[in-house]
């Protein structure tokens, strides 16, 4: 049997994980921040998926805070990343300060960035 070899043209693939927590550890909904996270991605790369998970993370006081987190992500080229990467980090910035965290994670190609 011969395999096919393919070229993968969006070869990157860029996520932020929406917290469902405000001030650090009260709960909220997340719904607008995540609906506007998938907008504002797919008008970059052209779409994104939102996937729901549960992680836990040790704040800066010590505490250790488990939560939902909504990871929203979108496939892109190496291009696409390097000419819209601030646009990214900018939204990254922006959900940290809206719901007053600590941190957002930012992952690019399975790397993490705490912004």
């Amino acid at each position: 049997m011969k395999i096919k070899k393919f070229k993968f043209d969006l070869d990157c693939k860029v996520s932020i994980y929406v917290p469902s927590t405000y001030n650090v550890k009260e709960e909220v909904d997340n719904t607008e921040q995540v609906r506007r996270v998938i907008k504002e991605l797919s008008l970059l790369f052209g779409g994104a998926t939102a996937s729901n998970a549960v992680g836990g993370w040790v704040t800066e006081s010590g505490d250790t805070i488990i939560e939902h987190v909504t990871i929203v992500y979108s496939f892109c080229t190496s291009e696409q990343l390097n000419t819209k990467f601030d646009k990214v980090y900018e939204i990254a910035e922006r959900i940290k300060k809206e719901m007053e965290q600590e941190a957002v994670t930012l992952e690019i190609n399975g790397q993490v960035k705490f912004v």
